[in-house]
């Protein structure tokens, strides 16, 4: 650690006295909790005093120096003397005291030409510790304050400081998706921001500030202009830029009726509506200073609003992907760029493999010489697919003449909001990264974007993620154990940093090794395709078809596995063993740490990261044995399905009972309900396996069963009864259960339902009924009844949501009953009987 600035303050007295005055000072360990720090004078200009960036870094300043002791006065430029130790804030034109004692030569500052950089000098003058905070510009001033913000929360002191810093990646986005607003939604949030350097934050989606020729649309966007031009506002005074995101195309159907337009690239109409969609963004909100947009995984609409997959879809348009996405790159430059002179952000994100995030020809093959370059940043995600470990760079750098920014999001695809374990540490893959992407002499890298929720300096993932950025996109050479030990001190103390950064530099290892299975991660783009934030999914029908799905999924992974059984599952105990290490380290470490409810919290987290590790593990060994018992069925091969049987059961019970957990587990369960089957007898296990219906045959019935639930209504229209009305946003797999005038959502797969409006016209009657759903506007697999209400379930019934094709989708449907028998009715399902 750096020489303390008191102790420097003293040099000139004898050993003897110094000894004794850092006793009596509480001095001798500068570190130590509620140390007396002294007293900081932090001169100002009057012009810097009232900049509101500054304001915010000086309280953010004195908030975090009282807690360890230190104390910031403001005093101006004009009438302020050296007086013991003293910050000067600002370079010589905009410092009247910098500028009379660099004149003099008692001050030595480098000129700082980048408007974000900073030099940070300390040196004693006239007997003073005084310390200079010179940037580039104002902003400059501003970033080297929160330096010393930042140092302080790391050493609990504010040490000797000099050093120069320019930001090697001057261009620092908070990246948006969907409704919320990221980073620019609040002033806290925006505050947050500039405490880590942002110098992007997003708004209100594009949708919701459009004057769209519609109503309620238009009036409820008159609102949330207003709102948002506050937010400008008091970002711009933070000297941040502010833009609103959007999946494309969404729209209002309004649009494209104004220009007659048809759903179509080959449509030069269509073309007119998407420019029109942003020239009216722009000339309603001149405030904003960009946008941002993605053309793929269309989850952001809402309300009456619609999406069209423009880079794939158009009935009669035979584009191909290359023409349409530059296409629609080239139509939205000329507006947002040709004719506002505004930033144009893109997101080149796809989810697929053989797109342009993925493929570096299909990128270059899109963005061709005849893209303008001018206010245009393309922004490929670190990965070449989603945020799982086991992923190659994206090889999309350095293609074109475009400038990019590196996309960030946490490398924790297992852990969800409840999750309570350790958090993840991508360091070392973060850095390694833009290293790769910035190695070349002319590469086009120019910023980061982070997508992540910000909270203020927690310690958990989305913490740890936006520390180690904001210190790698200012310097992407940095030493990351440091880092590391750096933001363990913050929250640990200094006592306990090293030892807890030895913890977390080990986290990637463990969740990289413990949880992905290796042989099926390369080569695909979902290299974890097992679990998924917080769940274990079971895969298909389970409830109809006992399971064969998800056995079928599990022994594609076994096959895929099977040439290398014992490799695999050594990478899965080196997972383990890690897990196991991490805790044994924490137990050295926890009487280091002065924070005890952390302390706590801390060994909860690595002990639920070891049953969750331990949990993988047996789920896989477990699979495996399962199918060689089928392949070569005989003592030996049941003897260790009954083992890993048996140890699946016993860690299940752990896992599930350890304080705070949150999981889901209808992968492993199905997997235990199926080897209990094989065990108690194979041959009748393998009849029903083979005798349940399969994908293709369920949905085949789930057609006909719609064509029966329409004709049942139709013939019973006098006395069925609508007592619901759904509108639900559906990612994957979900049941609706409903009892009386309660709903609830029993998440199955991919990211949760959001209702959007649910609405009970009446209660579900405590009786045997019949419900039949009623489709307004649903996907290819409609909404279906899984559970009729009976006195055996309570009079509950469970309606099955599933969203294929692929994307987030729109389910709007009505609920009836019938007081009459599913069978009476024609509207019983095989699966029920």
């Amino acid at each position: 650690m750096s020489q303390s600035l008191r102790s420097a303050t003293y040099s000139p007295l004898p050993i003897f006295f110094m000894i004794i005055a850092f006793i009596s000072l509480g001095l001798l360990f500068p570190w130590a909790p509620n140390a007396a720090q002294g007293q900081w004078q932090l001169v100002l200009s009057a012009d810097l005093q009232q900049d509101k960036a500054i304001q915010v870094a000086v309280a953010d300043l004195k908030e975090t120096g009282q807690e360890f002791g230190i104390t910031f006065t403001i005093a101006s430029d004009e009438s302020a003397a050296l007086q013991g130790d003293t910050i000067l804030v600002g370079g010589t034109s905009r410092n009247q005291l910098v500028k009379q004692l660099t004149s003099t030569n008692k001050l030595k500052l480098q000129t700082v030409e980048n408007p974000q950089g900073y030099e940070i000098v300390t040196q004693n003058i006239d007997g003073h510790t005084v310390m200079a905070v010179s940037g580039g510009s104002v902003l400059g001033d501003v970033y080297g304050l929160y330096w010393l913000w930042d140092r302080i929360r790391v050493y609990k002191e504010l040490p000797e400081i000099n050093t120069l810093r320019i930001p090697r990646l001057e261009t620092r986005i908070n990246l948006a998706w969907g409704r919320g607003s990221w980073g620019g939604g609040s002033e806290e949030q925006m505050n947050n921001a500039l405490r880590y350097s942002i110098n992007w934050v997003a708004g209100p989606p594009v949708l919701d500030l459009v004057p769209w020729d519609s109503e309620p649309e238009h009036t409820t966007n008159v609102k949330n202009r207003e709102d948002a031009k506050k937010f400008i506002e008091y970002a711009h005074a933070l000297h941040l830029k502010y833009y609103s995101f959007a999946n494309e195309f969404t729209y209002h159907p309004s649009l494209l009726k104004q220009f007659n337009a048809t759903l179509s690239p080959c449509d030069e109409r269509f073309w007119d509506a998407l420019q029109e969609k942003f020239r009216m963004l722009f000339t309603a909100m001149p405030e904003l200073d960009g946008i941002e947009l993605c053309n793929d995984d269309i989850s952001g609409f809402w309300d009456n609003y619609r999406p069209f997959d423009v880079m794939h879809d158009g009935e009669g348009c035979e584009w191909p992907l290359d023409k349409r996405y530059r296409t629609f790159v080239k139509k939205i430059h000329e507006v947002v760029v040709g004719e506002f002179d505004k930033t144009y952000l893109h997101f080149t994100w796809s989810l697929v493999q053989y797109e342009q995030h993925y493929q570096a020809d299909v990128f270059r093959k899109i963005f061709t010489d005849d893209v303008p370059v001018k206010n245009l940043y393309l922004i490929p995600k670190v990965t070449a697919a989603d945020r799982w470990w086991h992923q190659p760079y994206n090889p999309t750098f350095n293609q074109t003449k475009h400038n990019t920014m590196v996309g960030f999001e946490t490398m924790n695809y297992y852990e969800g909001g409840s999750s309570n374990i350790f958090p993840t540490f991508a360091g070392q893959y973060y850095q390694a990264g833009l290293q790769t992407f910035l190695s070349p002499e002319n590469n086009n890298v120019k910023g980061a974007g982070f997508l992540v929720g910000w909270g203020k300096g927690q310690w958990s993932t989305p913490g740890a993620y936006s520390y180690v950025l904001y210190r790698l996109s200012w310097d992407p050479d940095e030493d990351i154990r440091q880092i590391a030990e750096d933001y363990c001190s913050i929250h640990f103390g200094h006592k306990a940093a090293k030892a807890m950064a030895d913890i977390l530099l080990l986290s990637p290892v463990a969740y990289k090794y413990g949880l992905h299975i290796e042989p099926v991660s390369y080569g695909t783009f979902n290299s974890f395709i097992h679990m998924r934030v917080g769940t274990f999914p079971a895969e298909g029908y389970p409830s109809i078809d006992g399971g064969r799905e998800h056995m079928e999924f599990l022994r594609k992974i076994y096959l895929r596995c099977k040439p290398w059984i014992a490799e695999t599952l050594d990478d899965l105990d080196h997972g383990l063993a890690t897990a196991k290490e991490m805790n044994v380290q924490f137990k050295m470490a926890d009487a280091l740490i002065e924070d005890r409810a952390l302390a706590e919290k801390t060994k909860n987290e690595l002990a639920m990261t070891q049953l969750l590790l331990e949990t993988n593990n047996r789920y896989v060994r477990t699979s495996f044995a399962y199918f060689q018992y089928r392949e070569r069925p005989n003592a030996e091969t049941r003897q260790a399905l009954l083992e890993n049987y048996d140890g699946l059961l016993d860690v299940k019970k752990r896992f599930t009972s350890a304080p705070g957990f949150g999981y889901r587990l209808f992968g492993i369960d199905q997997l235990l309900k199926n080897a209990k089957q094989a065990l108690d007898d194979l041959e009748k296990a393998e009849t029903i396996l083979a005798n349940a219906p399969s994908r293709d045959e369920i949905e085949e019935t789930l057609v006909q069963q719609q064509i029966r639930y329409a004709d049942a209504l139709e013939k019973n229209r006098e006395r069925a009864k609508k007592f619901m009305q759904v509108d639900v946003m559906v990612d994957g797999r979900d049941i609706l259960i409903i009892q009386g005038d309660k709903l609830k959502i029993e998440h199955l797969r991919w990211d949760h339902a959001h209702v959007r409006q649910s609405e009970f016209l009446e209660p579900l009657p405590p009786k045997a009924v019949t419900v039949i759903p009623a489709c307004i506007d649903t996907r290819p697999v409609h909404p279906f009844v899984l559970e009729q209400p009976s006195a055996e379930n309570d009079y509950t019934v469970k309606v099955y949501l599933y969203d294929k094709p692929a994307g987030h989708g729109l389910m709007r449907f009505d609920l009836y009953y019938i007081p009459d028998s599913p069978e009476s009715l024609g509207v019983a399902l095989p699966w029920e009987e």
